[in-house]
């Protein structure tokens, strides 16, 4: 998913991304407010880089369910 991609789905993300991911603070999500490259910076500070991937893996297929053009990919449960 590119900027135009997530800044368009951000209001979509933002309530199932806190409960899924709960070290993802409200500040976090005011800091965030559609800027791709500010999620990846939070997600890397509250989760470090080896369940980074997963976190950005789990928005990206739900921006592809959002989109239509999900297949079917079952969700990684997080280690949190």
């Amino acid at each position: 998913m590119n900027q135009e991609q997530f800044g368009q789905f951000w209001a979509e993300l933002k309530a199932p991304l806190r409960a899924k991911w709960g070290k993802i603070t409200e500040v976090d999500i005011t800091k965030i407010e559609g800027m791709l490259a500010a999620f990846e910076t939070v997600v890397h500070e509250r989760y470090g880089e080896l369940e980074k991937q997963d976190v950005l893996t789990w928005a990206n297929r739900r921006y592809a369910h959002w989109s239509g053009n999900y297949a079917g990919y079952k969700d990684i449960e997080p280690n949190r």
